[in-house]
């Protein structure tokens, strides 16, 4: 089974490669959980509800590069991101995934003295995420 490490992951947002300032990636997806216990059940029942999708970002922080891009997405329409764990050609064994992603806070500075500048924060993804793998 093959490991990876993740030192050339590609993440793109609104159509600009943010790669090279983005320090971590995570999408997370998790499903609500709906209770279908009914009378006359004598344990809890339940089915999937709906998914809720969201990525987190933390980016070395640029103000012409990354500020000048995220700075006027916020409280905007959703916008794309791709996200590739490797940077190349994608496959089964790098997949990308592709969804639109809502900015709904930003961090312009964050830092003590002497740290690097740096912003995280997560975002919700609206509506699905799409996996491909060629």
């Amino acid at each position: 089974m093959a490991k990876l490490v993740l030192t050339n992951a590609n993440v793109t947002l609104a159509g600009t490669d943010i790669s090279s300032y983005v320090r971590q990636v995570q999408i997370t997806s998790s499903v609500n959980e709906v209770e279908t216990t009914a009378f006359g059940n004598t344990s809890r029942t339940r089915v999937a509800g709906l998914i809720d999708n969201k990525v987190q970002v933390d980016v070395h922080q640029d103000y012409s590069a990354v500020e000048g891009l995220v700075y006027p997405l916020i409280g905007g329409t959703a916008v794309t991101m791709v996200v590739k764990p490797n940077g190349s050609a994608v496959s089964t064994a790098n997949p990308s995934y592709t969804f639109s992603v809502l900015v709904t806070e930003w961090s312009p500075v964050n830092g003590a003295v002497g740290d690097l500048a740096t912003s995280s924060q997560t975002w919700p993804i609206s509506g699905t995420i799409t996996k491909a793998t060629s």
